[in-house]
């Protein structure tokens, strides 16, 4: 272990450590029932007034949930899980002010708080990194018995199980409305993006605008190059594009290479103007090559446009479908 320049000590897999913690994605997360319940039962259990699922960040530590206790975050300095957590069994004291462990912890001396009892069960991923606690504590000295620590230990687990959960769970809905090659939102986010946008136009009178972009000699790049080629096209193509809106727009990847931007437009705002902006914006984006792997390549885009002048989602893509189609028809009459 290496001790850095303050209260606590770092563990060798720290980075390891940190890479699992921010890979569950819960830090900085809504506190959840089911995890404020994992709290009061180790309250319970403990026959403590407060308890506690504290994650150990980079610098700071983080409360995931609590029972008997409003929390905050604090730096990792003043964090005394930040010490409980070097360990893999339960950490315990009956009067912290009498362990050395935490005898000069802020919690501890008056600065922050009095605390007295305190016990702490690691939350220990699969691989063994160690990403936080459930600690229960109090203001009164006295002990625990051997049975509340094991079922401490218990609800430890048990926490670090509902953790992955989440996790588990958030990857599915990721999985279910983002399309795999590109990250953007899928078919199934968009329509239910717009369809959304739609009801809230008849009811508010905001407008909204589907942008639809077919590219150009797509399926060349496939062909000359591979469907890698084609893959590393399209993500280029989108992180260009997203450069180009505003960041309430949203872009998303039908299929193939059909992509569509769903603008929200204010009342107050010149509808027209803000989307032949956009346009202008988008064609712009598409005159500069994108540089692939393979080779740079070249790349147009028809654009079609419909605004939420009445009828269904449904409808208002189709018409956005049919006016790129137009789009494509001028482009190439022009160009011939």
């Amino acid at each position: 272990m290496t001790e850095p320049d303050s209260r606590y000590v770092v563990a060798d897999n720290e980075p390891a450590r940190l890479a699992a913690l921010h890979a569950l994605g819960v830090l900085d997360q809504p506190r959840t029932t089911e995890l404020d319940e994992l709290a009061r039962l180790a309250a319970y259990v403990c026959g403590t007034p407060t308890a506690v699922v504290n994650l150990i960040d980079t610098d700071r530590q983080w409360s995931a949930a609590a029972h008997g206790y409003e929390p905050t975050t604090v730096s990792r300095d003043e964090s005394m899980c930040a010490t409980s957590i070097l360990n893999l069994d339960v950490s315990y004291t009956p009067d912290a002010s009498l362990d050395p462990r935490w005898s000069s912890n802020p919690f501890v001396t008056g600065q922050l708080d009095s605390l007295r009892l305190y016990a702490s069960a690691p939350l220990i991923l699969p691989d063994g990194e160690v990403i936080g606690t459930v600690c229960a504590f109090s203001d009164e000295s006295r002990p625990l018995t051997r049975v509340q620590l094991e079922r401490l230990r218990d609800i430890a687990a048990q926490t670090v199980r509902m953790l992955q959960l989440r996790q588990a769970a958030a990857q599915l809905r990721q999985a279910a409305t983002r399309d795999v090659v590109t990250g953007l939102p899928n078919r199934v986010l968009f329509e239910e993006s717009l369809r959304l946008a739609v009801a809230r136009s008849w009811r508010d009178l905001h407008s909204a605008a589907v942008v639809f972009i077919d590219l150009d000699a797509f399926k060349s790049v496939n062909d000359s190059y591979g469907h890698a080629a084609g893959d590393e096209l399209l993500r280029a193509v989108a992180n260009r594009l997203l450069q180009t809106m505003r960041a309430s727009d949203l872009l998303a990847r039908l299929a193939g290479d059909e992509l569509v931007i769903l603008c929200d437009l204010a009342a107050t705002v010149d509808r027209e103007f803000a989307v032949d902006s956009l346009i202008t914006r988008l064609r712009d984006a598409f005159a500069t090559p994108f540089e692939l792997s393979a080779a740079t390549v070249s790349v147009g885009a028809s654009l079609g446009v419909a605004f939420t002048d009445g009828g269904s989602a449904e409808q208002l893509l189709a018409r956005a479908d049919a006016a790129m189609y137009r789009d494509k028809s001028n482009r190439r009459a022009k160009a011939s």
